[in-house]
């Protein structure tokens, strides 16, 4: 799959204008930071929590996050798995309203067959707040927290410019078809390459000569990694759509004695990855943290029982993270 200056200036002009300002992109990163104290006795809520699946250190800490939030809120806490399957989490979805919830946080897996599990829950008076994965505007839902991945993508776009001014030849992990949080992140990254090379250089030249798909875990990483280096083993970018891919790649990458060739890129901020920065052996990560998405719903969870007003979207802060400030965001205890 091969990018030519053309295409890339496309791309760049049709999604440049959901770019946010990087005023507003701060003024939100302050809101985020900020605390929040109930007005309200809020000890009879009753709070629901679906993840999408706990098989992945990412999903367990997000919810061990709600889930704490929750409880220091004095509301009272119930969570169901989805599985990820989307049958399986519509009937855990359905489980969580027999127990007469009041409010439903929701990490969807796909954006449109929840649409109607959503529409149930609020004809039934259910408050709906979403977290960390899209879902359609349709639905009914009061508030949705989650991270900025385009943002995110062009950072780590921008630093791959700027660390190898050379052409690029990437391949792309991902993490499975149709699902538009991955996608958000890939485009966000080619655009972030695109923009820097034309702003340094006046041209765009980058190939991307691969993709596959890693299913968000290590092992699917590994995989993928290993399809493609047989067939291109002179890449000289290896971008996966989480860390968790990246880290089973790198597997791949020093089993074929490729790492002094490849540079590695993930995302969301594990701390194996960033102890694998510290020692030299990745690239950069972009953070997106399941302890401020879980934190953060449940903040706009307890401002819309207060009676606020509170945004229909809130995207948590885009940051990259490389070995010049790793040591800030390392917390050798931290869950995920």
């Amino acid at each position: 799959m091969k990018f030519d200056k053309f295409f890339l200036l496309s791309v760049v002009l049709c999604v440049f204008t959901a770019c946010l300002p990087e005023d507003a992109s701060k003024s939100k990163a302050a809101e985020i930071e900020s605390s929040y104290k109930s007005n309200k006795d809020l000890s009879s809520v009753r709070v629901g929590y679906c993840t999408p699946t706990l098989d992945a250190p990412f999903y367990v800490a997000l919810e061990a996050a709600v889930q704490q939030s929750v409880k220091q809120y004095g509301m009272q806490y119930y969570s169901t798995d989805g599985q990820a399957d989307i049958s399986k989490q519509v009937v855990a979805v359905e489980d969580l309203l027999s127990k007469d919830i009041d409010v439903l946080v929701l990490n969807p897996i796909d954006p449109k067959a929840m649409v109607p599990v959503v529409e149930t829950a609020v004809d039934r008076g259910v408050k709906v707040f979403i977290v960390d994965s899209f879902i359609d505007d349709s639905a009914p839902f009061i508030s949705a927290v989650i991270a900025d991945n385009q943002k995110n993508g062009e950072l780590l776009g921008e630093w791959i410019v700027r660390k190898h001014r050379e052409d690029l030849r990437i391949a792309i992990i991902s993490g499975n078809q149709g699902n538009p949080v991955g996608r958000e992140k890939r485009l966000g990254f080619i655009r972030g390459i695109a923009d820097t090379q034309l702003h340094l250089d006046n041209r765009v030249n980058v190939e991307v000569v691969a993709q596959g798909w890693g299913k968000w875990t290590n092992n699917g990483g590994l995989k993928a990694a290993e399809d493609i280096l047989v067939t291109y083993p002179d890449i000289n970018v290896l971008f996966a759509e989480n860390d968790a891919m990246a880290m089973g790649a790198l597997k791949a990458i020093r089993e074929m004695k490729l790492e002094d060739h490849i540079t590695l890129l993930g995302f969301d901020g594990q701390k194996q990855a960033y102890q694998l920065l510290k020692e030299g052996n990745y690239g950069a990560t972009a953070q997106n943290s399941p302890n401020i998405l879980g934190r953060t719903v449940i903040e706009t969870v307890a401002r819309y029982l207060n009676d606020e007003n509170v945004k229909r979207t809130t995207y948590t802060p885009s940051v990259l993270i490389d070995d010049r400030n790793v040591d800030k965001y390392y917390d050798p205890d931290a869950l995920f």
